[in-house]
């Protein structure tokens, strides 16, 4: 049976290898002219560890793996240095656990993926029309072409959710926060840590592939076009604007670089569907169930649900009638334990107010303390 993949990221690269290890043909579009490069670290993380070991990568990736060398300094808004963090006492949840570079890990997706599977780059979807033998699809190129599955794995932006489940504001829920991410020029050294005043955390940790900046900030929804980058470098800039110590006026010249690489500008957001599948079409991933970047499990949940969903499919003969309850039945717990994490995540990352940041910052220490005498990490 054929297949349309829209989105060429972790969602829709393990949804191509599913779906053609099990005997489909698969065609990926992706709107831009490759893979995307950057992005923060992400993490293989419980469920997604025995999908990665079924898909013959899981070696891979451990050896390609982000090694956390040693705690970061925390400091205050003056660059004072307050804390220490060690990730590794609220990030993992099992010892097993993977963190690793986007990039690296889109690499040993598309190495895993059948030869056979077409990509077409810098392609999108004009239009779905799904019928009872499956969806005919017209791209944006004139093209048309017939599949019995249609499935959106294109981000939280989702072009394929648009057209065949309803508008955005319908499912995405900003979670109360935006971030920023920017890969970190070498002309000059710059120094790991983590600064917070309330609202607004402002990092520089080693991506896997050198150094990197993140912001989080917290605001109520802004109105903006989210692809006009211009747009994107004058709110960050707005953020940044709150703290002038540490590092601060170089980082705020990076993210406002438009010759940086690596950036990238978004809500904080969940998506939340009563259900992820209409007719023959399906959206996975951000498009379907974001977990949020504060979760940590975004990744995870986009390979297991492309696994679940491919599997489910054939199992069914491509009857996506007697497919579906199955599918959601299988998945929906999982999506709910990991969006649930976001509300763990968030008072850890981005404290609102001086107390809660003063409270966190002296859980670090005795954290730290506990750790350095050989004590558990805390699991996630």
């Amino acid at each position: 049976m054929n297949v349309l993949i829209s989105g060429a990221s972790m969602a829709g690269l393990s949804a191509a290898y599913w779906f053609a290890n099990l005997g489909h043909r698969v065609t990926v579009i992706e709107r831009t002219d490759g893979l995307r490069p950057g992005g923060a670290p992400i993490d293989v993380r419980g469920r997604a560890l025995g999908t990665a070991e079924r898909m013959g990568i899981l070696g891979k990736i451990d050896e390609e793996k982000v090694v956390i060398s040693a705690p970061a300094p925390v400091l205050d808004g003056t660059g004072t240095q307050v804390a220490t963090l060690d990730l590794r006492w609220f990030a993992n949840e099992t010892d097993e656990d993977i963190e690793i570079s986007r990039d690296r890990l889109n690499q040993i997706l598309l190495g895993a993926i059948p030869a056979d599977v077409e990509f077409r780059f810098k392609a999108s979807i004009a239009s779905i029309d799904d019928g009872p033998h499956g969806v005919d699809v017209t791209f944006t190129d004139g093209l048309r072409s017939h599949y019995e599955l249609v499935v959106g794995a294109d981000g939280l932006h989702s072009n394929v959710r648009k057209l065949a489940f309803g508008p955005e504001k319908d499912y995405v829920r900003h979670f109360g926060y935006y971030v920023a991410l920017v890969d970190l020029p070498n002309d000059r050294q710059w120094r790991r840590g983590l600064l917070n005043v309330p609202g607004l955390t402002i990092a520089v940790r080693d991506a896997g592939d050198g150094p990197q900046a993140l912001m989080l900030a917290a605001s109520p929804q802004i109105e903006y076009e989210y692809r006009d980058l211009a747009v994107h470098r004058k709110i960050i800039d707005g953020f940044l604007s709150r703290v002038d110590a540490w590092q601060v006026p170089a980082l705020r010249a990076a993210f406002t670089d438009p010759a940086a690489k690596g950036f990238y500008f978004d809500s904080v957001s969940q998506t939340h569907m009563p259900g992820w599948i209409r007719g023959n079409v399906a959206v996975i991933g951000d498009a379907g169930h974001c977990a949020a970047l504060l979760s940590g499990m975004g990744t995870t949940l986009a390979m297991v649900a492309a696994e679940t969903l491919a599997r489910t499919w054939t199992e069914c003969n491509g009857d996506m009638g007697a497919a579906s309850p199955i599918y959601h039945e299988r998945l929906r717990p999982y999506v709910e334990q990991c969006q649930a994490f976001a509300q763990e995540g968030a008072p850890i990352m981005v404290p609102l107010t001086q107390e809660a940041l003063d409270q966190r910052n002296a859980s670090f220490r005795m954290y730290a303390e506990k750790f350095a005498g050989g004590v558990e990490p805390v699991r996630a």
